[in-house]
């Protein structure tokens, strides 16, 4: 593949991007993508600043616009990153009749009312107990939200490296939870992000790690994207080489893209 998909960018529908679409897309173009996966933050946690944030029919209709300008050139995929999506199923399920979405990321960023994503989380709870009920709730969002791919599978170790330093993280002791979410994406034939905002801001290698990687392939796993999570321009396809690797190492041979929520394929 010598153009990569980007699957995970956030723009000012956001309320933590200022960057247009359009801009978005130029850079896009300039790092040679071919497609590029817009996936503005619905969240309903009252916690989350942005909460209620997104405005559906703004975003749809400035995703058209592009797609008009951009036309032959760049195609644009209408996504969206739905937080706790089993939590908050009813809003979630309003919000996906509304716009017919290319595809969904399902995120987990609250747990037990802390940010999984700061430092915070640890507050009161050893590395391991932060981890277990960290996975425990994924594993709950994965068996009952409503979602195409699931977003930054151990964004927990943003947290893990604010509070404790740490750029690697041992799973093995919560090994079966983590198989069991793997398998839930397996059966409900769903998919597992590459997400390289850890690789980029200093963290290691993107998320999951490749250990992950390779038991869902174990598992029979076949669908995965690449996503930079970028917020800003600068950010758009970082980290992708070294996705691409990973994704190789685990034995995977092509990378998913979405319309309409169905899935084509691309080959690494």
């Amino acid at each position: 593949m010598t153009h990569p998909l980007d699957y995970h960018v956030h723009t000012r529908f956001s309320c933590d991007s200022k960057t247009e679409i359009a801009t978005a897309c130029e850079a896009a173009l300039a790092q040679g993508l071919c497609e590029i996966g817009f996936s503005d933050h619905a969240d309903f946690e009252p916690l989350d600043d942005c909460c209620g944030y997104l405005r559906p029919a703004a975003y749809w209709a400035e995703i058209e616009r592009c797609r008009r300008k951009y036309d032959s050139h760049l195609t644009i995929r209408a996504g969206v990153e739905i937080g706790e999506g089993h939590v908050y199923q009813e809003e979630a399920a309003s919000l996906l009749e509304t716009c017919e979405f290319d595809f969904v990321l399902g995120s987990l960023h609250w747990v037990g009312g802390y940010p999984v994503f700061d430092g915070r989380y640890f507050a009161g709870r050893t590395l391991e107990e932060g981890l277990r009920a960290y996975f425990e709730e994924l594993e709950r969002l994965a068996v009952q939200a409503d979602y195409d791919v699931l977003a930054h599978f151990d964004i927990v170790r943003r947290a893990a490296y604010g509070c404790f330093g740490l750029t690697a993280l041992d799973y093995a002791p919560h090994e079966e939870t983590i198989r069991r979410i793997l398998r839930t994406l397996v059966e409900r034939g769903k998919g597992l992000e590459i997400n390289t905002a850890t690789h980029r801001r200093g963290m290691g290698v993107p998320n999951p790690p490749l250990q992950v990687l390779r038991w869902y392939r174990e598992l029979g796993g076949e669908v995965i994207t690449f996503g930079s999570d970028a917020h800003t321009i600068g950010s758009i396809g970082s980290g992708f080489d070294v996705a691409r690797e990973m994704a190789q190492a685990a034995g995977f041979t092509r990378l998913a893209t979405f319309e309409r929520r169905r899935i084509h394929w691309i080959r690494i």
